[in-house]
């Protein structure tokens, strides 16, 4: 299973009520990942009703304070919590800087072990894989060194049974066989192979590009996503200042979205100037209409979707 619940839709500047800092809480079966983490996080995970413990893994956009200055203190959270299990720290190059300087100077020493993966500036390419996920990253087009994230569930094997039955193959030996070696010999001296014998299905998978002007970089790392959670900082009115700021507006969101060609857009880090945000939506679904508003605090389930099959040449 995999499901994502978005903690912070707001973008820098002036805080207002009813959004948060930016922050994405990621579920794959058991692993638990944050990406970013703006001030107030750990209150927001606090009204969730999920442990700060749980998290297994940090990966961080970039260093602008609206997503990441609620780190430091989540991490002396997890101290006072007599955490001891590590935590996998990613981000840009500056990030373990940023953290073991704050912590110094605030004299605390944290008595569970931080491991950081810094990314070089432009890296493109996978960041962990584990028997549950894949974590990739893309470098994005913003005013300081910045990435974006795809999230991908591993999928165990799953064989089918009506294929088995055409190929005549019952449960039993043959079947340990062609899990173990990938195919196997019939009697009749035919191959059959596991992946003529498989449910193929599409992997659940999300991307989060948080702060960025469109870029080929973004476009590929989106590519045929189930959901793409993008940034709309700004409405059309406000071009200009999209791109002088680095910066996208919901027509440009959607604009990707639909080159991308992802399941679902869902907008997000809005300007603290828009108290709602209904036009940006109907500016980004008059161009591509699976597109929502994210809300805040609100589990949304990813499954894995029927795969199309090509006929063997």
């Amino acid at each position: 299973m995999m499901r994502y619940c978005v903690l912070g839709s707001g973008a820098g500047g002036a805080p207002i009520l009813s959004r948060h800092p930016a922050a994405v809480l990621v579920r794959v079966e058991g692993a638990l990942l944050l990406l970013d983490c703006g001030e107030g996080t750990q209150r927001q995970l606090l009204r969730l009703g999920v442990s700060r413990n749980r998290i297994d893994l940090i990966a961080i956009t970039h260093l602008h304070g609206d997503h990441v200055l609620g780190l430091v203190p989540l991490l002396t959270s997890m101290h006072s919590d007599r955490r001891r299990r590590p935590l996998l720290l990613i981000g840009p190059q500056g990030l373990r800087e940023l953290v073991e300087d704050t912590l110094r100077r605030i004299y605390t020493e944290l008595a569970f072990p931080l491991e950081f993966r810094e990314l070089p500036e432009g890296f493109a390419g996978g960041v962990v894989e584990t028997p549950e996920l894949l974590l990739d990253c893309a470098p994005l087009q913003h005013s300081v060194p910045c990435f974006g994230y795809r999230v991908e569930q591993r999928l165990a094997v799953r064989l089918d049974p009506a294929r088995l039955a055409a190929y005549g193959i019952t449960p039993g030996p043959l079947v340990g066989q062609l899990k173990r070696e990938g195919q196997v010999r019939l009697p009749d001296g035919k191959v059959v192979r596991l992946e003529d014998c498989i449910v193929h299905r599409i992997p659940p998978s999300l991307v989060y590009c948080g702060d960025t002007r469109p870029c080929d970089a973004a476009v590929e790392l989106a590519r045929g996503a189930q959901v793409l959670l993008y940034e709309a900082t700004f409405g059309r009115e406000h071009a200009e200042l999209a791109l002088e700021t680095m910066h996208s507006t919901a027509e440009e969101a959607a604009q990707l979205a639909a080159q991308a060609e992802v399941g679902m857009l869902v907008l997000l880090h809005f300007s603290a100037r828009y108290r709602t945000v209904d036009a940006l939506v109907a500016e980004a679904r008059a161009i591509f209409p699976s597109t929502i508003a994210a809300r805040e605090l609100e589990w949304v389930e990813l499954h894995p979707r029927p795969a199309a099959i090509l006929p063997q040449q």
